[in-house]
């Protein structure tokens, strides 16, 4: 079974489009370390956010699940925390540990996946996989990305260019 392991962003981004049904349709066990319920729901909530009252009740569900890291993997990546927020950290770890997919969008994180031979996939990956199962539109799935950017989802324009090209070829 797929295990997924989430940072903030892909939740904040997915649910500020209206999209937290894909987190819903995402087969495979859903996690988050307590720092990135912390940083998304306990700090978003206080704020008013809208998207982080849906990843609550996406955890009040048992949609994705809050689990505590147990490895040692941030000491051993200790001089990485100037470069990497603790939720990030903490997403490579328990990806480390449970054999999972980190799903995050920061280009450092990703390349810290890499090196440690973590599968790592961002928010665009998991609309991929929804357009490749039906359950979005390509079309869909382009404004989805641009509405995204619109409330401050970061993607380079090259970036951009690759997403389309490839939706394309789905």
């Amino acid at each position: 079974m797929t295990i997924w392991i989430f940072d903030s962003s892909p939740l904040i981004y997915l649910n500020k489009v209206g999209l937290a049904w894909v987190l819903e349709e995402l087969e495979g066990e859903k996690l988050m370390p307590p720092a990135v319920y912390e940083q998304v729901v306990s700090k978003g909530t206080a704020r008013g956010d809208a998207d982080a009252f849906l990843t609550e009740r996406l955890v009040e569900q048992g949609v994705i699940k809050v689990i505590p890291v147990e490895s040692d993997f941030t000491t051993r990546v200790r001089g990485l925390r100037t470069e990497l927020h603790e939720g990030e950290l903490d997403v490579l770890a328990l990806a480390a540990e449970k054999s999972g997919i980190a799903v995050l969008d920061e280009s450092i994180a990703r390349e810290v996946a890499t090196v440690f031979k973590i599968e790592v996939h961002g928010t665009l990956f998991l609309l991929f996989l929804m357009v490749r199962g039906g359950k979005l539109t390509k079309d869909e799935a382009r404004d989805t990305v641009n509405l995204m950017i619109h409330k401050g989802f970061r993607l380079g324009h090259e970036e951009y260019l690759a997403f389309v090209r490839l939706l394309q070829q789905l």
